[in-house]
């Protein structure tokens, strides 16, 4: 099972984590196609990459040593480095490069956090009050898109201003959403995940005993 796939800045290849022997690891691919090159093999779950904004690292969360944190691996390959050291998952690059926004949690809600690559510091977004899931949000120059989880159902996205720390509602969604969202380049158009059915059966077993 493969999933998460995240352009490189120059679209020339895909990042995405995969599990053909059962572990989660991060693979690249050409954008072309052929065979996918392997960046991890601990024996850890290393899931969801995102790349750097100079196409240098590819950014992933890993279990690996023993809690969810944000780890980086050369994107030509190499030593993976642990980024965060209070928990993180699910990384995002801001667009100027200086901070990896994440969440903190694999399977809850939760506040959004960021790291300053140039000291380390980690720390709450400033201003930034609201809980959201992991990959239900996403950084822009001017500030963060997000599904706020208080508002499901219905779900709500939201617009948080990074310069007046205030929101605005974008659009509310009349169906449940999925994980997953993500903003245009010119910030015109939003893509997100949601869930139009969901089928189950009712099966028949003979009890032999």
């Amino acid at each position: 099972m493969s999933g998460t796939p995240r352009w490189s800045p120059d679209s020339r290849s895909i990042a995405f984590d995969s599990r053909p022997g059962g572990n989660a690891d991060i693979y690249v691919i050409q954008a072309t196609g052929g065979t996918p090159r392997r960046l991890t093999s601990e024996d850890a779950a290393d899931v969801v990459p995102s790349w750097s904004r100079d196409g240098q690292w590819v950014y992933f969360a890993s279990n690996r040593s023993g809690a969810w944190q944000v780890w980086k691996v050369p994107a030509e390959g190499g030593a993976a480095t642990q980024v965060t050291q209070q928990g993180g998952y699910c990384p995002l690059p801001s667009p100027d490069g200086k901070f990896i926004y994440y969440t903190r949690e694999a399977d809850a809600d939760g506040p959004l956090w960021r790291i300053a690559l140039e000291n380390g510091t980690e720390e709450m977004v400033p201003g930034f009050t609201k809980r959201t899931w992991w990959a239900t949000w996403a950084v822009t120059d001017r500030g963060i898109y997000f599904i706020n989880v208080a508002n499901a159902p219905p779900a709500v996205i939201e617009f948080f201003d990074f310069q007046s720390k205030s929101y605005s509602t974008i659009a509310t969604l009349d169906r449940r959403r999925g994980p997953g969202l993500s903003v245009s380049p010119d910030g015109k158009w939003i893509l997100y995940t949601q869930f139009d059915r969901s089928d189950s059966d009712i099966m028949l077993a003979e009890n032999f005993r």
